[in-house]
């Protein structure tokens, strides 16, 4: 399965211009990068995450900074392939949260900015957590037990 998308360059100036059209070039290859082993659900959050970009410059106080997107899709590159795909929204602060709710209203949200760890919350069935994450290039180990907790609780 090959998924293309079009996508179209919003006339709004960013504060790092080359930064934007770098990210937005790298999803233009999309097609050429299905050869990864990535599931349809990760691509179709991949897009979600660049029409969220795209809607930001639409709005007065919900910028997403070009930075904050680059870190956002290198976190949703790491997610395991054995969870689930979550939710993308933009924070009011700017940052991306990528959440992951369950029918039973347990869940686990994680924000992300332009820099410094991303911080975490979740309500789970056996109680709530909450703080910041050190992250480098995979995807942290604290968040790996949360979602484990959160999809398969004993």
């Amino acid at each position: 399965m090959i998924l293309t998308r079009r996508i179209t360059v919003p006339t709004r100036q960013y504060r790092s211009r080359a930064l934007y059209e770098k990210a937005l070039e790298a999803d233009r290859e999309i097609g050429q990068l299905t050869r990864r082993s990535k599931s349809p659900g990760y691509w179709m959050a991949r897009m979600d995450l660049i029409d969220l970009l795209e809607a930001s410059g639409a709005m007065e106080e919900d910028t997403l900074l070009p930075a904050t997107f680059a870190r956002a899709r290198r976190l949703l590159e790491t997610i395991p392939s054995g969870f689930p795909v979550p939710e993308i929204a933009l924070d009011p602060d700017g940052e991306v949260a990528f959440d992951w709710i369950r029918s039973d209203r347990t869940m686990v949200s994680v924000s992300i900015g332009p820099g410094g760890d991303p911080s975490y919350a979740a309500g789970l069935p056996d109680g709530t957590a909450y703080g910041f994450v050190r992250w480098t290039d995979t995807f942290p180990t604290a968040l790996k037990d949360l979602l484990r907790r959160l999809y398969h609780p004993r």
